[in-house]
């Protein structure tokens, strides 16, 4: 998705890290508040993310994404090596508000430098996504969402007479079967009927048959798949979750029911796909995944990996599992 890019007038507060008496190379703080003007609330995991990019090259020297990030304002803060940033040099501070299924709903672009950090407050401007080049948010109007009972269920009705489910333990195939009405497609082990938009439930061998309701948008599990999200778990110790892009080398650590975000470049793979390594200025992080059922204490879903990780020293456990 190639992303927009509106110039406007914005604030924050850029300052140095660090007493007098430490190393003057310390990390810069870009701290600000961004808004818009539209009376309207973004809906639950909206997800606003921040990069600061050099100009011209374009390079990303840092970044920031804020899950489930509610009604404005949006406090934000970035953090940067002073050494990385030249005072004969010119960056580009961008932000995009994403609504649940990847479309990019407000943005803005500030320019930055170290000789002029001092801006005003940042105003993000409305998109129009029918110009946009949304490759996800595209492909998350192919499916249609549902709630049945507490589990979010997002449906794809291809052409080939089966329908693709997409469940927080799994993505599942399922052909279509004779029904007395509507449309009814199953494998044995779950089933899904659905007559018209409104009307579906699903049945599975652990929970029974379940009535579901519409959803206005895709679930995170769902979301996470259309944005390349190669592996996802979520824990309960307390509610924390990470996303994983394999290609890109990036991780997604949110922690403390998102009142910690974390992001990881240059992650390593580890051998057979056992887990990831990774590390940031202050925190070493080790996942390992074992390929056993893993049932969620809270919820009771079986996903198909365990997963440890280790940070700073503290060991909590998740279940997650591969979504490409």
């Amino acid at each position: 998705m190639k992303k927009p890019c509106v110039l406007l007038t914005v604030a924050f507060l850029v300052a140095c890290a660090g007493q007098p008496t430490q190393d003057p190379a310390t990390e810069v703080e870009i701290t600000g508040e961004a808004y818009y003007m539209e009376r309207i609330m973004m809906p639950p995991d909206s997800v606003l993310e921040i990069e600061l990019v050099a100009e011209p090259g374009g390079d990303r020297l840092a970044f920031e994404r804020a899950e489930d990030v509610g009604a404005p304002p949006y406090a934000f803060g970035l953090g940067i090596d002073q050494d990385v940033m030249s005072p004969d040099d010119h960056y580009l501070l961008q932000l995009i508000l994403y609504l649940p299924d990847g479309t990019p709903r407000f943005a803005a672009t500030v320019p930055i430098s170290l000789e002029q950090t001092n801006v005003s407050r940042v105003r993000l401007i409305g998109i129009d996504s029918s110009a946009q080049d949304t490759d996800s948010g595209s492909r998350a109007a192919e499916w249609n969402s549902f709630q049945c009972g507490d589990v979010a269920v997002d449906a794809n009705f291809e052409t080939d007479g089966q329908v693709s489910l997409s469940l927080p333990w799994a993505r599942v195939e399922l052909p279509e079967v004779p029904a007395a009405s509507g449309a009814r497609f199953g494998d044995g082990d779950i089933e899904f009927w659905t007559r018209g938009s409104d009307q579906a439930r699903l049945t599975t061998a652990d929970n029974g048959s379940v009535e579901c309701s519409p959803r206005d948008s895709v679930s995170p599990w769902t979301q996470a798949m259309l944005k390349g999200v190669d592996f996802r778990a979520v824990g309960n110790e307390p509610g924390w979750h990470m996303e994983v892009f394999e290609d890109e080398g990036r991780m997604f650590l949110i922690r403390d029911h998102g009142a910690d975000h974390q992001v990881f470049e240059d992650v390593e793979v580890l051998a057979d796909q056992a887990g990831y390594r990774a590390a940031s200025a202050d925190k070493e992080v080790v996942v390992r995944l074992d390929q056993v059922p893993c049932q969620d204490a809270i919820v009771g879903w079986t996903s198909p990996v365990m997963v440890s990780l280790e940070i700073n020293g503290q060991t909590v456990q998740a279940c997650g599992r591969f979504l490409r």
